[in-house]
């Protein structure tokens, strides 16, 4: 295995390790992915760089001030569930794999009867672009239904939640453009908990069922 692709594989996994979603096996199993066409990539010396950093990581999380911003960021999208507006984490890679993901969880609700008012999202790019310099998360957002007036009402209300809940945010009115949290300090470690699909269900069905 060259240098060249152990740096690669380093980089991606400190990244990962930062976003603070996937536990070991998924770290492994998706840098693995990563090098799939690789003869002689050593997965052993990516179980131990794994676990050397995660240790680390999870190690440096008990020393972080509390809440986090992610802490409040889950405390804003919980409230902005039981408001009818379903709210990802990490919802896939790009903003396709977000809009794909609450259409989905649109149509599975409506088969249970339970109606939504819209739904915002962050995903993995935008999450490279929180952990970089310029510390912003964007949000991106719609109705069900892709009414434009009813889409204003839901991002307005995404701001005054995330606003209660400290966060500074801009947007300058316009649906074709997200929401952006700025000054975002992100910290997470991996917990185990389904912050997509799992949690949204969890609180639409308490909440929301007929």
């Amino acid at each position: 295995m060259t240098q060249e692709i152990k740096d690669e594989a380093i980089e991606q996994l400190e990244k990962d390790i930062l976003f603070g979603f996937e536990n070991e096996d998924d770290l492994l199993e998706s840098i693995c992915g990563m090098f799939y066409d690789e003869s002689d990539f050593d997965e052993k010396w990516l179980k131990r760089e794994i676990d050397i950093r995660l240790k680390k990581h999870q190690a440096d999380s008990l020393k972080w001030e509390t809440p986090t911003d992610f802490d409040r960021l889950v405390k804003s999208f919980d409230e902005l569930n039981k408001n009818k507006i379903i709210s990802l984490h990490r919802a896939g890679y790009t903003k396709s794999d977000g809009e794909e993901d609450a259409a989905e969880i649109i149509a599975e609700l409506k088969e249970r009867g339970i109606s939504v008012k819209g739904y915002c999202y962050y995903h993995t790019q935008d999450l490279e672009r929180a952990i970089g310099e310029e510390k912003m998360l964007f949000i991106g957002f719609d109705s069900y239904n892709r009414d434009d007036k009813l889409a204003k009402e839901v991002a307005e209300k995404i701001i005054t939640v995330l606003t209660k809940h400290g966060f500074s945010t801009r947007w300058n009115g316009s649906i074709e453009t997200r929401i952006a949290i700025l000054n975002i300090n992100w910290k997470k470690a991996v917990d185990n908990i389904d912050y997509n699909y799992g949690r949204v269900f969890e609180i639409f069905e308490k909440y929301h069922t007929p």
